[in-house]
């Protein structure tokens, strides 16, 4: 099956107009206006600028109509893109403080040249649909796994059961985003997505190949 990450559709201003705050254990993060955190994310854009400085850095400025964010790399997988390419940028947001100034940027997974400007409309459509199901109340038939009962009320219980499903499916080599996925098909994958994104920001969850999932503690 194909390995699928909770990276979340955006417009770049989604990360322009977020709230810039520190969690229980004193790390930034970017929280939107529907509430839900930042962290891995998918954007189109336009390379508007590059940067180049010491120890492999290039930094790209990407626009795509609704703002602008920076993207930084250190390991020369930038090298190969010029000003006015259109591209796909999957990655992380990072926050940084130094000399009391917060730089927000993403550091990209992946990067690829669009060569379809329909991948623009197909973007922001994708984005619309994934909206509609941003709700924090969930309502779903109960679902059982294996003796299980997964009913599930809200992100915060979805985030519970998820931790109950992963570890009963875990065998030892992780478990897929398409086998959870299968498990509970009465719930929207945007919403699973969002709550495996705060299992991974909170340490609970951890990736040993990417778009597979295991309980880091319990």
């Amino acid at each position: 099956m194909k390995r699928r990450s909770p990276y979340k559709r955006i417009k770049i201003r989604n990360i322009t107009g977020s709230e810039l705050l520190k969690d229980n254990e004193e790390r930034w993060r970017l929280r939107s206006s529907n509430g839900s955190s930042l962290f891995r994310i998918w954007i189109v854009g336009v390379i508007t600028e590059i940067y180049q400085g010491q120890n492999n850095y290039i930094g790209l400025k990407v626009e795509d109509g609704s703002g602008a964010a920076i993207v930084k790399s250190w390991d020369g997988n930038l090298e190969s893109f010029s000003q006015w390419d259109k591209v796909e940028i999957l990655g992380q947001i990072q926050i940084s403080e130094q000399d009391e100034k917060i730089d927000v940027f993403i550091t990209p997974d992946i990067i690829e040249k669009i060569v379809d400007d329909n991948w623009f409309i197909y973007h922001r459509l994708k984005i619309a649909q994934q909206n509609a199901f941003l709700d924090t109340e969930i309502t779903v038939k109960s679902a059982v796994v294996e003796g299980i009962d997964l009913g599930i009320a809200s992100l915060e219980d979805l985030k519970t059961k998820l931790k109950k499903l992963v570890k009963q499916l875990d065998k030892g080599s992780g478990v897929t985003m398409d086998d959870i996925i299968e498990k509970l098909p009465k719930i929207d994958e945007s919403q699973i997505y969002d709550a495996i994104t705060e299992l991974l920001e909170s340490g609970e969850f951890f990736e040993p190949q990417v778009g597979i999932y295991s309980i880091a503690f319990e």
